[in-house]
């Protein structure tokens, strides 16, 4: 029984006893139903946020109306740079002042914001890292004080999803959490833009096509459902739960660097650190058990939720990013709220986009391979355990093939008609015909998902070849030890002089040790490949990989070169 219809229950059988308090008096021995304390501080979401209907809002976007001091640049100065480029240069990222009007396809409405404004009420600024290097661009909105909100918000994100071959991935994500009882969700809206800027001269409205808006996660975000926002909040920018000791510290202590904080995670909510530290402790500690510290300092419903959806939806990044964590006051337990959902639903993209595409070892459990919380929750049988049973949940529930395609068939119907006209259609990633076959195969490939978890349980953990070394006249090669969750390990190792190992130099099987010698090798180029395989068959990639002259990527490959003088240097590829 669910928190929500638990405490239905209660609230009815209160208002009966209240009722009908002079018929009878309680008799010896009777219970009442209670919310466990853990169950009462858990943060629900308020299904009332979401009771909008799946259509298209247009926005009206003036640039320059009004000309006050909030916006001193051009919409086209505000496009003119990506984020990185204030980053290197120091400068305040570039914004504009801005009326901003909702409405329909003919105009602004009475029903919706904006309407009736004569002057600016928001400024506008470029938002996401890799998007701002794109010639789509997303967009951070923000309501000026005074000027009202939109649906309970005052900050609105448009997010072009530029990497989405659907243009609705992120809100079909969105749709599905809140079939769910243990994560939050976040409101999303599609929405068709419109823009003139008043500083250009411009007289009508330029079309920027379609895009998402999304409810940003901050304390408005958590007050709008009645949930406390005086709590610790984190938005996860690249943070591996390891403890950084000389980083992670509360902003009163000495050393204490906010640009160095905010690398790794941003403050949304209060600023004091000490129950993040305090969790950060114990999951670092020498002998932590990694079983006590999700009973204690997490949720386990809400955290097995959001990787087991993570792991059916196939979502990458999701284990040092694109997340929030959140810790009401009063619990030293964490709740995880999910943010970026792009990533999501992607493999048969990718083999769209390159018939020889294969898929490394990024799927499953080693999604979570970067994180010191994930991964140890991985390496336990205990966990993966109570992991496995939120997978087969889901997959049987919400995430089943017939749910998924139901909804995405409902959103493509909407969203299509958008992609596939101007200016979006020049972006479109795929062809129209191939947009359906993808939507067409959602149900198998949550079924591929569902089964590549199992396997990846069985399948020997990722690891690094290191660099190759002179040694006595000869070379050596060596990489990480990798394990599996139950089972011994041995390696493959091979050597060519190709990429595609047509041509093998040497090879050697079933090694127990994680290094091999040979004699030395004459001037020219290498490749080395380490497979580990685990004793039912199975086998892993190292994380190392080779982009090929055909624009390729050859997976667990580490390319190096002999020179003339019989030294070894190693080409490094990063993604």
């Amino acid at each position: 029984m669910n928190t929500k219809l638990r405490i239905l229950i209660i609230a009815q059988a209160v208002i009966m006893s209240v009722l009908f308090m002079g018929c009878a008096a309680p008799e010896p021995g009777d219970t009442y139903g209670k919310a466990s304390p853990g169950e009462s501080i858990r943060p629900d979401d308020l299904d009332s946020l979401y009771s909008y209907p799946d259509d298209v809002l247009v926005l009206y976007l003036t640039v320059g109306r009004g000309k006050t001091e909030a916006g001193t640049h051009t919409w086209r100065e505000i496009n003119s740079h990506d984020l990185d480029y204030y980053e290197k240069t120091g400068q305040e990222i570039y914004e504009c002042g801005a009326l901003v009007q909702f409405g329909n396809e003919e105009g602004p409405t009475s029903d919706k914001f904006g309407y009736g404004d004569v002057s600016e009420n928001a400024t506008v600024r470029l938002t996401g890292s890799k998007a701002s290097e794109k010639q789509q661009k997303s967009y951070r909105i923000k309501i000026n004080k005074g000027s009202g909100n939109m649906d309970g918000m005052k900050t609105l994100i448009l997010n072009k999803s530029f990497t989405d071959p659907f243009r609705f991935t992120a809100k079909l994500s969105f749709d599905l959490m809140r079939e769910t009882d243990e994560m939050m969700s976040l409101r999303t809206r599609f929405v068709h833009l419109y823009v003139r800027d008043e500083y250009e001269g411009e007289e009508l409205f330029t079309d920027y096509g379609l895009y998402t808006m999304m409810e940003p996660v901050n304390k408005k975000y958590l007050s709008n459902r009645s949930i406390d926002s005086t709590g610790e909040l984190y938005k996860l920018n690249d943070f591996d739960f390891a403890r950084h000791e000389d980083v992670i510290l509360n902003p009163t202590d000495a050393g204490y660097d906010q640009k160095r904080f905010e690398e790794l995670l941003e403050s949304k909510g209060s600023n004091d650190h000490t129950k993040l530290i305090k969790m950060l402790d114990a999951l670092n500690a020498s002998g932590a058990s990694i079983e006590d510290v999700v009973d204690t300092y997490f949720d386990k419903e809400n955290l097995y939720s959001f990787m087991a959806f993570n792991i059916l939806t196939d979502n990458v990044d999701t284990d040092t990013e694109n997340m929030y964590l959140y810790s009401p006051t009063g619990t030293d337990r964490f709740f995880i709220i999910p943010w970026d959902q792009d990533g999501a639903l992607r493999n048969d993209y990718e083999h769209v986009r390159d018939p020889e595409y294969v898929r490394n070892w990024e799927r499953g459990i080693y999604l979570y391979t970067d994180s010191k919380l994930f991964g140890s929750i991985m390496k336990s049988r205990h966990c993966v355990d109570e992991l496995s049973a939120f997978i087969a949940k889901y997959h049987d529930g919400v995430l089943s093939g017939n749910n998924v395609l139901k909804k995405a068939l409902s959103l493509s119907s909407i969203v299509k008609p958008y992609v596939y006209e101007l200016p979006d259609r020049t972006y479109a990633r795929v062809t129209e015909r191939e947009y359906d076959e993808l939507i067409g195969l959602l149900p198998e490939q949550m079924d591929n998902n569902y089964y590549a978890y199992y396997d990846s349980l069985e399948t020997p953990w990722p690891f690094h070849i290191m660099k190759p070394e002179n040694d006595a006249g000869g070379i050596r090669f060596s990489w990480e030890d990798s394990t599996v969750l139950e089972g011994d390990v041995t390696y493959k190792f091979e050597l060519s002089d190709t990429w595609d190992f047509a041509n093998v130099i040497e090879t050697a099987e079933g090694l127990s040790d994680t290094e091999y010698s040979m004699d030395m090798l004459s001037e020219g180029q290498y490749f080395v490949r380490v497979s580990a395989v685990s004793s039912s068959g199975l086998s892993q990639e190292a994380y190392e990989f080779y982009n090929t002259e055909k624009k390729t990527r050859a997976n667990g490959v580490l390319c190096f070169y002999v020179l003339e003088d019989g030294t070894v240097e190693t080409q490094i590829f990063e993604e």
